[in-house]
């Protein structure tokens, strides 16, 4: 009787350490493998959250030029790649299919779901490279009084190695000569949001699911998006002749 009092108790230890939620959160914690934002510092505030939903899964994910993982790392369903809330270029690259690539603004403590699918490469159409990191933002003023800026554990890590890009058999046919602009395609959290491109007023999709798709000349384009209740964001994007350019912007509320 005694030797079953000591077997069971371990036991239920080890069944209240399974079930207890903090052990769950440290399990479904994901820390940004790429520089941390801030020229260095340690980011602390408000996140935001993105999961991707895009094949094939193996895809390489870069977040502002650094290499953060693949799609497989960021797909399930307690699974999220985890950046400071601000704008952000997603890079979405796969040797032998075309590069995904989507301008993104996330408010804090914003989750945005990426659902995408990549097209594999046409006979004689030339690969993109991986993409270059983008130099760090400089801290905001009186940022960094009082920290001490944390030494990366990466420094000293070695560079991941990417495949070379295949060799084009053939140039890519140019194209052709009515392609003479572009297009802007608008996701826009809230709904029914003021767009303003260039200062032509449009109105946001109805919903979160829809898209506003507009007709751009080349070249470099201002986009405004405000509404009643929440902060307004501007930006500015360059567009290349017969490009169809995402643009995904989440409004943070106004307090």
């Amino acid at each position: 009787m005694r030797w079953s009092i000591r077997l069971a108790v371990p036991s239920l230890l080890m069944a209240c350490v399974l079930l207890s939620p903090a052990s769950e959160a440290r399990a479904q914690a994901y820390p940004p493998p790429y520089p941390p934002p801030l020229g260095g510092y340690t980011y602390v505030g408000p996140e935001s959250h993105l999961r991707l939903v895009v094949t094939p899964r193996e895809a390489m994910v870069y977040v502002d030029g650094y290499l953060a993982g693949t799609v497989d790392d960021f797909d399930g369903t307690f699974q999220r790649l985890h950046v400071a809330p601000g704008e952000h270029e997603l890079v979405i690259y796969l040797q032998g299919y075309r590069t995904i690539k989507q301008h993104l603004y996330l408010g804090p403590n914003a989750t945005r779901k990426i659902t995408e699918t990549m097209e594999k490469l046409g006979a004689g159409e030339e690969a993109e490279r991986p993409p270059e990191p983008q130099a760090p933002p400089p801290p905001p003023p009186d940022q960094d009084r009082g920290r001490q800026p944390r030494p990366d554990p990466r420094a000293n890590r070695e560079p991941p190695q990417q495949p070379p890009p295949p060799e084009p058999s053939a140039p890519p046919p140019p194209p052709p000569e009515s392609a003479r602009g572009g297009s802007l395609i608008l996701r826009i959290q809230p709904a029914s949001a003021e767009v303003r491109i260039d200062n032509e007023r449009w109105v946001g999709p109805a919903s979160g699911d829809d898209r506003l798709v507009v007709q751009v000349s080349e070249g470099h384009h201002r986009i405004e998006v405000s509404k009643d209740g929440y902060v307004a964001f501007t930006t500015e994007v360059d567009v290349q002749r017969g490009q169809s350019l995402p643009v995904n912007v989440s409004l943070a509320r106004d307090r």
